[in-house]
Parts: C-alpha cells; structure tokens; sequence
C-alpha cells in the first residue's frame, strides 16, 4: 500500500514538474472608472487569453498555460482606452496601468530577453515621439471642441499630426532595429505598421540592416516578399505585364498608352467596385480627349458576368480579364491583390504615383501629372 501511495505521489510529481511556469501579472492600477476591465490577446489570432475586472489597486492574476509569442494587454473603463503590446511569457510581469494616462507603457519588469526588448522598443517611443504625441492631443482637442467655422481647418490640422505621428513610427522602428539588429521584433512591427506599400523604400532599408539569421527566418522570406512586391510598383519602375484579354480576345499591347494612364482594378462581385465604375465614367469623360486612357482589369473568374457588367455600368474604356480570379498575375504583380486599386503610368508603362491611389485623389492626380508632362 505505501509502495502504490508512493508511486502516486511520483507520477503527481512530475506531472507538477512538467507543467509550463504560468505568467503571474502584478499591477498597479488607478484613475479607471466602473466596470473597467483589463483583456490579454494573443496578437497572432486574437484569442482571449484572459479578462479581469479593474480594482484600482494592487492586483495580481495569471495566465496558467501561456504560449509565447506577442500579446496584446487592452484596458476599457468606458471613457479610456489603453492597448499595449508586449512579449508574452512565462514568468512575472510588474507595472502601472493608470488610466488617466493611456499613452505610458505599463510594463517596467518583464520576464525573458524577448520581453526586455520589447519594453526597451517602448522606451525608445515615449523618447522619440513625446513632442508630436503632445501636439497631436492638443489638435484633437480642438478637433473635439470645434464648431461649423472652423471644424474643416481643425480637422486638417489633426490628420498633420497624425500623419507625422504615423512617419515617426518608422522611424521609431528604424531605430529599434539598429539597436538590435538580431531580434525579430523589428519584423513583427514593421507587419503591423502596415505601411510597406507607402514606404516601400524604406522598409527595404531597414531589412537589410537586420541580421542574416532574421532576413532568413520565415516571417522575414515573407516580408521581404512583401516589400519586393510594394518597390516594383513604386514610382519610376516600370509597370508589370498586363495579363488577358480584352473582350474582343486581344491581349493587351502597351501601344495603347497615351501621355497618361490610369490602371485600375474591380469585379463584378464587388460593391465597392461597382459603386467605383460609377465615378471612373464620369471622370474618363473629363479626360478621354486629353491624351489620358482608362485601362481596366477585372479578378473575375466568369467571361458572361464580366461581360454583362461593363455592359450594365457602361465602361466604354479598355478592358482586360485572364479569369484567374486571385490565383492572376495581375492579382499578385500589379494590384498586391487589392480590389479595388488604381494606380497611374506614363506613355511607356513607367509609375507615376506610389502604389495604391485612393479614388478621392485620382482626378487631382492625372491634373497634376498632364500639367507636369
């Protein structure tokens, strides 16, 4: 009997062994309102992995089985909102969640290298962008405050500060990356930024500043590719192949290029696309007989619905199709797969604008382009 008691008590001993140490939260937290919560995610699926109510006081909670990886900690009062971001682990975490002042990062200890990193990326930040965070609180603000007058001037006032806001946090990231050229954070923030169409050039830049081990990994083969796609459809380089047809059965010829082109992208399936070949007619009237053309292409997979709807929104202007759908060149080499997307080229399928225009800013853009060739 004690040999079976004994033998029990082993196997629970190992089995206690073998579980993963969990990530223990100590927390300082105030200035929240009622019913404020606190919401850990993981940031790869966006899976809860725990909620908690808000005390206002020394808290302490764990995740038991955490996976690592990087995490998302949200707070919500219903007036504040915090979300930070952080490298989650196994072991203690200790910092200040104050609600009054969702800009701080909360975290001041953390466990692992990952983890340290990631703290010091957020240090670098509040170094960095304090001034325009200053700037950009104070134009919302007043955003807030304004009145039938001035709402427009104040509104593009506070977009100023949120574009330099959004540039500084490359350069943030830049930064980041110089400092630890071996850690793959500087990948996981560049995919979320999400602005490698934007700025291709520099996100090439700072990739190539980073350590072959994370060039190689495999998020890095995918961002690379990523960035690779975004610079050949930056403006100067030259306009991949067009593939297809056009209704008549005619592949496309660069011949029919004029002084300015605009390249756009859409489906049948699609609202917003269809909602889109209302404006492109009214504008490819404005210009038709100024040397610009219209050019385009449809991800549709079926010839008839293809067919059908340039009849019904009347897109009398060029017309291509390979009825590949996403699996298209065009899908991957022209548009990133976007629909919809619009783009302009010069008379020898060079790019004029970076990437993807949005259509508010297409009629201003062959404007310029025609007065400026």
């Amino acid at each position: 009997m004690k040999k079976q008691l004994y033998f029990i008590a082993l196997l629970a001993s190992l089995a206690t062994a073998c579980d993963p140490a969990p990530a223990t939260f100590n927390l300082e937290t105030k200035n929240f309102g009622p019913n404020a919560v606190i919401t850990i995610q993981s940031s790869e699926n966006s899976e809860t992995l725990k909620v908690e109510n808000i005390t206002n006081s020394n808290q302490t909670f764990k995740i038991n089985i955490p996976k690592k990886g990087y995490a998302i900690l949200k707070t919500e009062d219903g007036t504040h909102k915090g979300e930070y971001l952080f490298y989650l682990d196994d072991g203690h975490y200790k910092g200040v969640l104050d609600g009054q002042n969702t800009n701080a990062y909360p975290f001041k200890s953390v466990p692992g290298k990952e983890g340290e990193e990631f703290v010091d990326f957020y240090k670098l930040s509040d170094h960095m962008s304090k001034d325009i965070l200053d700037s950009l609180n104070v134009a919302e603000l007043e955003l807030d405050q304004a009145n039938p007058d001035n709402i427009m001037e104040r509104a593009k006032k506070a977009d100023v500060w949120r574009e330099k806001q959004l540039r500084l946090k490359l350069e943030i990231i830049k930064a980041f990356a110089k400092k630890y050229p071996g850690s793959t954070h500087t990948l996981f923030l560049l995919e979320r930024l999400g602005t490698v169409e934007a700025e291709a050039k520099n996100y090439l830049s700072i990739f190539n500043g980073l350590d072959q081990e994370v060039q190689e990994s495999k998020k890095g083969k995918i961002l690379l590719a990523e960035i690779k796609q975004a610079n050949q459809m930056m403006a100067g380089s030259k306009m991949p192949t067009i593939e297809g047809e056009n209704p008549a059965g005619n592949k496309f010829d660069l011949k029919i290029l004029k002084k300015i082109n605009l390249v756009s992208f859409w489906a049948s399936y699609s609202g917003k696309s269809r909602r889109d070949n209302q404006t492109l007619g009214s504008l490819y009237e404005k210009y038709k007989n100024k040397d610009v053309e219209f050019i385009s292409i449809s991800f549709d997979k079926k010839r008839d619905s293809w067919l059908r709807t340039i009849k019904e929104d009347k897109l009398s202007w060029p017309q291509y199709a390979d009825f590949k759908g996403a699996e298209s060149p065009n899908a991957k080499n022209l548009s990133n797969y976007n629909v919809t997307y619009f783009f302009l080229v010069d008379k020898n399928g060079t790019v004029l604008s970076d990437n993807d225009l949005a259509l508010d800013f297409v009629d201003s853009e062959i404007s310029k382009n025609l007065a400026g060739r």
